[in-house]
């Protein structure tokens, strides 16, 4: 205990100074799976984004409830040409960081610099047909695509407005690991960045001049931690105000002056094949697979409150009925396995980047069921960094992942579209089915709420009946919170971020 409060108090005086008086709000912000601490670059960041929208803005953002789209450096917007031209009005009198102003010249600047493939931005994936912006005036840009884009609302959720007088001398190659977005990044958030301290904090300050106006707090802190239960132990002894937590984490918190935040995590989990390779090619197997593993009770003693999914898209609204639920049935399990001549003597690997005691329990558990039906499997625990790597290649068989989609299912495109396999995108499963890559170019290119609504559940309904993937459930996350907070708001989301938490409103008690 005298270690841990030694250690608080110098991080206290290294983050406060001689300005003992403010009021700070110290976080673990990029804990979890929603977190990517350490990385600052939000073009080519995959995760972070409830971090990096404290000082960068987007053009539009979810509310928390995720179920409407308003503005933040937009005001307002129209879509015309069915679908295929989008008009953003920009705020007025916004600033950047450094004083300047915001114009319409940095959202071109920023969506130009997202489509040059030099960027090494994913961005590329939902801005790729865009075929002109223009920036009639200060306030204004037109985009024009090649094609109706009814989702891209949704992926400017996520899209960080970059500053071209900072960043336009840069060449887009060199910008991937510039020493700016470490050093001296400037935005037009809430809060402003002071200082990094690597491996230990980032420090941000209140953005006087912020559009929405000034926050109620002078400095916003993000707190790092290589070990989960660090984090939680900083959480019970008050030296931070917010961190992720897991479903075990949160049952030892009685008693103490933390609130318990949950709700579903709009990811889905699932089982992966490289379809790619010949193995596993044989859809009775990937049948065996789902019908070996007892996921109602992997959900309910594991998860406490995940959901069993059927498909990869989290929103109910485009599951349709009547799919096939795979139940649990490791008879079954075993003879497809034998009719098609599976080798029980097999390992088979699973990859997997979920380093956490509960996945690796879960991965032991699906060990365990595939193994009773004469189905073996080796769980190997990899980094992101190499996880991306090998899955970018064709060295694998298998992998334990997760999908984050959420409100449209437009997000899943760049995963299982054919046109985004390795090395031009992120289907790293490389799933390859022409029927798939036809319904989500319907969900994008359709304007009609009914139409989008009946292609995403047929394309649903095929992920279900040809297995690219074993979809697996779609559990909660948590976060805990010191009571000693106001106006406070999280809410689970794939990669955080995507909505407006009203940080410039957050307060200490």
């Amino acid at each position: 205990m005298m270690k841990r409060s030694l250690l608080a108090l110098t991080f206290a005086l290294c983050t406060l100074g001689s300005a003992s008086a403010d009021k700070v709000i110290t976080g673990a912000f990029d804990q979890g799976p929603g977190g990517a601490p350490g990385q600052f670059n939000p073009l080519t960041n995959t995760a972070g984004f409830s971090w990096l929208n404290k000082y960068f803005s987007t053009l539009v953002l979810y509310d928390p409830a995720f179920k409407k789209i308003s503005g933040d450096l937009a005001s307002s917007w129209t879509v015309a040409d069915g679908g295929k031209k989008y008009t953003f009005v920009l705020r007025d009198g916004v600033k950047w960081h450094d004083g300047k102003p915001f114009t319409s010249a940095d959202v071109k600047f920023s969506l130009e610099l997202a489509n040059n493939p030099d960027s090494g931005s994913g961005f590329a994936a939902k801005f790729g047909n865009i075929t002109r912006i223009q920036t009639p005036n200060a306030r204004t840009v037109v985009l024009t695509l090649s094609k109706p884009n009814a989702a891209l609302l949704d992926a400017m959720t996520n899209f960080m407005i970059l500053p071209q007088h900072a960043l336009g001398k840069i060449a887009p190659k060199d910008l991937r690991n510039a020493a700016w977005w470490r050093t001296s990044p400037i935005g037009t958030g809430p809060f402003k960045w002071n200082k990094l301290v690597p491996d230990q904090y980032v420090e941000l300050v209140a953005n006087a001049d912020y559009f929405r106006g000034k926050p109620k707090v002078d400095r916003l802190v993000n707190r790092y931690f290589k070990e989960q239960a660090a984090a939680v132990l900083a959480l019970k002894s008050g030296d931070i105000d917010f961190s992720y937590l897991t479903l075990d984490d949160t049952k030892t918190f009685n008693g103490n002056a933390v609130k318990i935040l949950d709700g579903p995590s709009q990811v889905a989990n699932y089982l992966g094949f490289n379809n790619a390779l010949p193995l596993l090619k044989d859809v009775r197997i990937r049948q065996a697979i789902l019908q070996a593993i007892d996921r109602d009770t992997i959900v309910k003693q594991l998860y406490g409150g995940a959901e069993v999914a059927n498909c990869p898209v989290t929103n109910s609204k485009y599951v349709p009925k009547g799919i096939n639920a795979y139940a649990y049935n490791p008879d079954q399990a075993k003879a497809l396995l034998k009719a098609v001549g599976w080798d029980s003597g097999k390992s088979v690997e699973v990859i997997t980047y979920y380093s956490d005691q509960l996945s690796k329990d879960v991965l032991v558990t699906l060990q365990q069921m595939l193994g009773q039906v004469g189905f073996k499997i080796a769980p190997r625990f990899v980094d992101v960094p190499t996880y991306n790597q090998i899955t970018g290649g064709s060295d694998f068989t298998m992998v334990y992942a997760g999908i984050g989609n959420g409100p449209d299912p437009d997000t899943l495109y760049p995963s299982l579209h054919s046109d985004f396999i390795p090395p031009n995108g992120t289907n790293r499963m490389k799933v390859s089915i022409p029927v798939l890559n036809k319904l989500f170019e319907q969900g994008q290119e359709t304007i009609s709420a009914s139409a989008r609504t009946k292609a995403y559940q047929d394309m649903c309904s095929l992920v279900n009946k040809q297995l690219p993937w074993d979809v697996l459930w779609s559990a909660k996350r948590f976060g805990g919170v010191s009571t000693n907070l106001s106006n406070f708001i999280w809410t689970p989301a794939p990669a955080g971020g995507r909505y407006d938490d009203k940080a410039y409103l957050w307060d200490t008690k």
